[in-house]
């Protein structure tokens, strides 16, 4: 998946314009598996890695639907929300996408943590934890672990992958010890 800052806001496109050498931040924005953004406030007196690395979640509306908007993948598969002229590196809990479903079987429809429709699956595999994770044209997606059970699944033979029936095609939920690597994002971006 290849950047894509001409669907960011343009208000931040003003900014990177503006602005166009503003250092890059890791560290400070996580995804967790259920599709929440969580601040790690690294300047707060006495920060400790081990106490406050989850991080604190983020509920402003507005700011979460700005991070939604502006919310994109680098051509090294790295994960960032442009805020204004800064990219803000995020670490991925489990997948990019935390997939919501709407309906249930063969009807459900797939929707983004952030809003949007996730689109025609390209892959599917089940993660190393069980959890299921779908790949469209946006990237990987997680399923939401309290979605999972509106989805048509046929996990009844004990010797084969479970399967996933979702707009009229079957996909085999194969096993993926590295959805990482099988999907191309990078879980801890880095400089």
């Amino acid at each position: 998946m290849s950047e894509t800052s001409g669907d960011f806001d343009p208000l931040v496109l003003r900014a990177m314009a503006r602005w166009p050498d503003v250092p890059a931040v890791y560290g400070w924005l996580r995804l967790d598996r259920r599709g929440h953004w969580l601040l790690v406030d690294r300047g707060q007196a006495g920060f400790d890695e081990a106490r406050h690395g989850a991080g604190s979640p983020i509920t402003s509306p507005p700011i979460l639907e700005f991070i939604g908007r502006n919310y994109a993948c680098d051509a090294r598969g790295c994960w960032f929300w442009q805020n204004g002229p800064q990219r803000v590196f995020v670490t991925l809990e489990s997948a990019p996408w935390v997939l919501r479903v709407l309906g249930s079987g063969e009807q459900a429809r797939l929707i983004t943590h952030t809003g949007i429709l996730f689109g025609d699956l390209l892959g599917a595999a089940q993660g190393p934890e069980g959890e299921i994770l779908l790949q469209s044209a946006l990237g990987c997606g997680l399923v939401h672990d309290l979605d999972a059970s509106a989805l048509a699944l046929d996990d009844t033979a004990d010797d084969q992958p479970p399967t996933l029936l979702i707009d009229g095609r079957r996909w085999v939920l194969a096993a993926c010890t590295d959805p990482a690597g099988r999907f191309g994002f990078v879980r801890t971006p880095s400089a």
